[in-house]
């Protein structure tokens, strides 16, 4: 069933290509019910529609998207933000488990933020995202913003320089903190370090991501000797490129 959605945002030219693409290939899976250049009229008529997907801007003039979602309250709706904002923006988006398309849309980009809106049955976490992102948004660099992570007991906030290293551990991930404190998050190391792609940790081996703040020093054996002693192997062919990456 496609999804009943609304795009707000205050560029013209984005909400034309928008609607324009998703009339030509996106028709089975979305089901535009209106497009906004003023926030005010688009939270009016979520108020009064059955929304499934609010194609949303951040920063317009007048009312932020943010500000919508705090006079929309809960809603069961899927949020997508539309941003021209790239860099840090971006980083804030992903480390708060939401989504995004990057200005001018994409088609593949469209269709990849569909694909996973598919996958998500439940929206009850909304609220604690958008909180984490607007947190992240007013952080003073990466390391103050927060990572949003899953579990089968629920979501999770973490800091990421609370963050020492990620271990896979089969479908899921080991997330080592300090204090000896550890998390299984419910994602595979892969989809965090797609989610921390743009800060600063390390992919040293198949099966660890690791924070570099916390590397003490690298073996002769070719192992990472962290802060808190642990020992993490690197692999052979990332050898090269880690002792590079601590060369900076």
């Amino acid at each position: 069933m496609a999804l009943k959605s609304v795009i707000i945002d205050d560029d013209a030219y984005i909400r034309e290509e928008l609607k324009t693409m998703i009339s030509a290939s996106f028709s089975d899976d979305i089901k535009l019910l209106g497009t906004f250049s003023e926030p005010r009229l688009g939270l009016d008529f979520i108020r009064k529609n059955d929304v499934d997907l609010i194609f949303l801007d951040i920063f317009m003039p007048g009312m932020s998207g943010f500000d919508l979602l705090d006079n929309l309250g809960n809603t069961n709706a899927a949020i997508i933000f539309i941003t021209s904002f790239n860099g840090y923006a971006i980083r804030a988006i992903k480390y708060s488990a939401l989504d995004y398309l990057l200005k001018p849309v994409k088609s593949e980009e469209l269709r990849a933020a569909i694909n996973r809106l598919n996958e998500k049955t439940e929206r009850q976490f909304l609220n604690t995202r958008i909180s984490n992102l607007q947190h992240n948004l007013l952080a003073e660099n990466d390391a103050s913003m927060q990572l949003v992570l899953g579990s089968k007991q629920g979501e999770h906030r973490f800091s990421l320089n609370d963050i020492i290293r990620c271990e896979a551990d089969s479908n899921y991930t080991l997330i080592h903190l300090k204090a000896n404190k550890k998390f299984l998050a419910s994602k595979t190391l892969g989809e965090i370090e797609d989610m921390l792609s743009e800060s600063r940790f390390l992919r040293v081996h198949k099966s660890h991501l690791v924070n570099p703040e916390f590397i003490d020093h690298i073996t002769t054996s070719n192992e990472l000797v962290l802060n808190e002693e642990s020992r993490i192997p690197i692999s052979r062919r990332r050898a090269s490129e880690v002792k590079n990456f601590l060369k900076k």
